[in-house]
């Protein structure tokens, strides 16, 4: 029995329709909605990606990438079923496409939740960017090349803090 599945049978309880999870990647996490399919004793999960660029509903292991995940804090005050007929409405229409700074995974779980649409992860790599790039200003004699660098390691800063919150 993978690790999958013994985690979803101990939190069941907590994995109703509607709920959105968080799987971790190294500098971020990707968000999805657990619906009310199963696929091998597992739900299927309804998510935006960059690796599909539209909205999928997929597997539990395909959609998590076997990646270590938790419940998100994530939630609006609609019922699960309707915020999964939502999901699907959207999914369907096959208009949404991905776009890391506009319309990611997070915008999407919280469009679908029916909260305002926005992305934390986004709004604390663009403040993260800002801060390094005005502390490459303030360097006399920076090249190029190690003003960049800095600006890259803010804005990882900022999304490596937002995934721990």
């Amino acid at each position: 029995m993978n690790s999958d599945r013994r985690y979803c049978e101990r939190h069941l309880g907590r994995l109703q329709p509607g709920t959105v999870i968080e799987v971790d990647y190294p500098i971020f996490k990707h968000y999805a909605i657990v619906s009310d399919r199963f696929i091998d004793g597992l739900p299927t999960l309804i998510a935006l990606s960059r690796r599909t660029g539209r909205v999928t509903e997929e597997p539990w292991t395909r959609a998590t990438a076997k990646r270590r995940f938790e419940i998100s804090p994530i939630a609006g005050d609609l019922p699960g079923d309707t915020v999964v007929s939502r999901a699907r409405f959207w999914m369907q229409q096959g208009i949404v496409r991905y776009n890391l700074l506009t319309f990611n995974c997070e915008h999407f779980v919280r469009l679908a939740h029916g909260l305002p649409v926005e992305s934390v992860q986004v709004r604390r790599a663009v403040k993260g960017a800002c801060i390094g790039m005005m502390s490459a200003l303030l360097i006399p004699q920076l090249t190029l090349g190690r003003a960049l660098l800095l600006t890259g390691v803010g804005t990882i800063t900022g999304l490596r803090r937002g995934a721990r919150n």
